[in-house]
This record gives structure tokens, sequence and C-alpha cells, in this order.
């Protein structure tokens, strides 16, 4: 962790207050649609950062236990009919097994072989959903019409974007707080932090590798999923494009911007990048070659992220001091 327990925790809940006031003060449609991204994309990268940055496994199959998610809730609900909130619910739980399926082959393996076995998924995923119309993927049109949440009887209207608000930031607290203050403040967190740091000394210590690699996996797939099934209920409609490129790269940017392993850095790069992106649009073709370049500056002279500002801050003063002392 990059700070303490305790002000994690006050950044946490601090944070979370103030989203709640700022629901009560933004009425702007379009602003509160981009703050929902915001909550969804936290999911999405913090969920990521769970593997990437505190495990050290190179998955670049994440978009893909998203994409699951959300086909199989818009599935769920439209060709079975079953309610959109138990839909969502039941989606985390089969991408927890599809992670789980994808984990126990490709984490025997070790470094660039994880990445490739992971992004070889990435890749073949687009053909098979566009291949998959018979069992209900809807093939290159994907599945419209998913249907919204209905909870207790109050059903979440499109343009009601408020409770839609409230609901993201709801799902996006609860995924940070399980992710950050739960599982890597328990055994499996701190066995998979010293995996990452020190394996061969991790291992001389008892930690079996493979099975909490395994259940982080699943973990982070299950998180994912649930961020997918969200989009799904929230957009109405589920396509190949969300395993494209673009989706790929602005995911990837966030963990870089933010900082991996470092919290709250992938939830300041999901901020920062979905916000960017929003207000970007306008430049059309140029939009991922500015953020592109946003990456490469920040790599070059913050390569530990946007979080490792605070560390670089005191590491300046303590510098200086030294050289004030010395001069008198």
């Amino acid at each position: 962790m990059s700070l303490s327990k305790s002000k994690s925790q006050l950044y946490f809940w601090a944070g979370g207050l103030l989203f709640v006031l700022l629901g009560l003060i933004v009425k702007d449609h379009y602003l509160i649609h981009v703050l929902i991204l915001c909550f969804l994309w936290c999911m999405v990268a913090s969920s990521w950062d769970l593997v990437m940055g505190y495990a050290g496994i190179f998955n670049y199959a994440h978009l893909v236990f998203f994409a699951v998610g959300a086909y199989a809730s818009a599935m769920l609900s439209t060709k079975l009919g079953i309610t959109p909130a138990i839909a969502i619910v039941l989606a985390g739980m089969i991408t927890g097994l599809f992670g789980m399926l994808v984990g126990v082959p490709c984490l025997r393996l070790k470094g660039e072989y994880v990445a490739l076995f992971t992004f070889a998924v990435h890749l073949a995923m687009p053909t098979i959903i566009m291949q998959g119309r018979a069992i209900g993927t809807g093939g290159n049109s994907g599945i419209l019409g998913v249907p919204t949440i209905t909870f207790f009887g109050f059903r979440f209207h499109t343009l009601d974007k408020t409770s839609w608000y409230y609901l993201s930031l709801f799902l996006a607290a609860v995924c940070v707080y399980t992710i950050y203050f739960i599982v890597l403040r328990s055994r499996s967190g701190h066995a998979f932090v010293a995996l990452r740091d020190s394996e061969d000394f991790a291992k001389s210590l008892g930690i079996n590798d493979y099975k909490y690699k395994i259940v982080m996996f699943t973990i982070s797939a299950v998180i994912a999923g649930i961020a997918g099934a969200f989009y799904a209920h929230y957009t109405s409609v589920v396509t190949p494009k969300i395993l494209g490129t673009e989706f790929f790269l602005i995911a990837m940017v966030m963990l870089s911007i933010g900082g991996l392993g470092l919290f709250p850095g992938s939830i300041i790069g999901a901020f920062i990048i979905t916000i960017g992106n929003e207000f970007l649009r306008g430049a059309g073709q140029f939009r991922l070659l500015i953020l592109g370049l946003v990456v490469v500056l920040t790599l070059l002279f913050l390569p530990n992220g946007i979080v490792s500002i605070r560390k670089r801050i005191k590491t300046t003063k303590r510098k200086y001091y030294k050289i004030l002392s010395k001069q008198t």
C-alpha cells in the first residue's frame, strides 16, 4: 500500500461523502453521465490493478471478463427473462467461473508467457462472440434492448441519470472497498504482495503461489464481470466493440497514469482518463494520440504514476533541506 491503513480509509470515506454530495449538486445530465462512466471504470481499473499491480500477473484478458459479464447479464435478462438485478449477480458468478477456467492453465506459465496467453484470449473472444449468434450473442449487431434495472419495485429509467449515478457510486464503492480494504488486507492479499516482491522468499515461507494467484484472478474477474453487467443494463446495448482496441488501450492508460499497485492510483487514473477522453471527443482521430502523449510524459517524469507525486515532493523537500543545512 502507498498509504497507511488509517489514511487510506480516511481518503475512501471522504471521497465517498464528496461524491454523495456532488450528486445532489450536479444537475447536468451529461456531467452525471461522465461521472457514472468514471465509477464504472473505477471497478474495471481497480480489479485489473489487483492482478497487474499487486500480484504482478500480466493479465491482458481483463476486458474479456468485462465483456463476459456484459453478455452474460444481457442474455440472462433478454433471453431467459431473469430480473436484471439477479442477472448481474449471476453474471458476476459466471465471469468468476470463466476467469478461473482461464487462470488454471495460464497461471502455470511465467512472466511474458502469461501475457501472451491472456492476450490470445482477448484476441479470440470477439470472433467467438460474433460467431455465437446461435447461442444468443447477436453476432456483429450484439444484443439490443437490454432491460434497465429494477430493484424492489423501483425502476432505473434511462433518463433518470441521478438514480444511475448513486447506483454506480454504490457499486464502485463496494468493489473498491472489497479490493483495497478486505482482499489486500487479508492473508491472501499479503501473500500476493510477498509473491510479487520476492517470489522465491515467499515460496520458502510455504506460500502456495498458484493457489493464491487463482483466488485473486477469480476475484478480479468477478468484479470486472459485475462492472460489465452494469454497463450492459445502463447502455441497454452490448456489442463486440467493447473488446475493441480503444477500450483496451484506455483501460491500460488508466493503470499507467494512476500507478500500478499504489492506492488510490487506479481510481485516480480512471477519473483522469475517463474525463479526459470524454472532453477530447471533439479532437477526433487525435484523441488517442493526445492520451498517448500524456502517458509517455507521465512515464518519463512519474514512472510510478501520478500517485507517486506525494512521495516525489517529500523526497525533493528532504534534498532541499539537506542542501540548506550544509550551507548554514
